[in-house]
């Protein structure tokens, strides 16, 4: 086993109670993920918000080309599709194993109370197998998956979606799809990575304190984080 990783990085929201601040790539370039091989056409996509009343949003993930994510004002997935994107996760034996869909990616939204979900999606998906030209699907993937799902292709991938952990109340980690190479050469990835929370809402501060109030009366804590690839190459010769 070995190789390198690529990731797309992450992007992060913030909210003081007043004013929301972005860090990080909500759109990065496929050239972020360097020389990489396992996707060479497509859209990378992480968009996180933080919004003033204590709650906050993300989702990440890979559409074709063409395709968006952007959050509503509610804090809702807003995705367009675009054509389908393929992810070659290399060989095994004869064959060029395959990942396709129109959508893969992870949501997560957290309040305040405190309270927080996440969901994966994935549009399309399917894992096939090319051998001299003839591809043939050899597992189609859930579009809506429960929590932590976990498939297998024996002896060739492992795979888990909507994983999903929490380390406390209020707070998430969702990822939506995690394949585990078992054989071949063959990549194993992450797609679709996002956190919220925990979130705590801030008092707004009055213009003209009153004599001997305190300046701050709380602190925000809304955070939302999204990323997206990550990509080692497995060298094992099995199968």
């Amino acid at each position: 086993m070995g190789g390198g990783i690529a990731s797309s990085g992450t992007a992060n929201a913030t909210n003081d109670g007043t004013t929301e601040s972005i860090s990080g790539n909500q759109n990065p370039p496929l050239g972020v993920l360097g020389a990489q091989t396992v996707i060479t056409a497509g859209v990378l996509n992480q968009y996180v918000r933080a919004f003033n009343d204590g709650t906050s949003a993300a989702c990440a993930g890979v559409l074709g080309s063409g395709g968006s994510i952007t959050i509503g004002p509610t804090g809702n997935c807003i995705v367009v599709n675009g054509s389908e994107v393929a992810l070659v996760l290399g060989t095994n034996g004869l064959a060029t194993i395959t990942l396709r869909a129109d959508a893969i990616y992870a949501s997560c939204t957290a309040s305040s109370s405190p309270s927080a979900t996440g969901t994966a999606s994935l549009t399309n998906a399917r894992i096939t197998s090319t051998i001299l030209g003839i591809e043939t699907t050899l597992l189609n993937l859930p579009a809506n998956p429960a929590p932590n799902t976990g498939l297998s292709i024996p002896g060739i991938l492992s795979i888990l979606l909507n994983s999903q952990a929490s380390s406390e109340p209020g707070q998430i980690e969702v990822t939506a799809l995690e394949i585990e190479a078992l054989g071949g050469l063959l990549a194993t990835v992450e797609v679709g990575s996002v956190a919220c929370g925990p979130n705590a809402v801030a008092p707004p501060i009055p213009t003209i304190p009153l004599a001997g109030a305190p300046v701050a009366l709380g602190v925000i804590a809304v955070a939302a984080t999204g990323g997206f690839l990550l990509h080692r190459r497995q060298q094992a010769l099995k199968g």
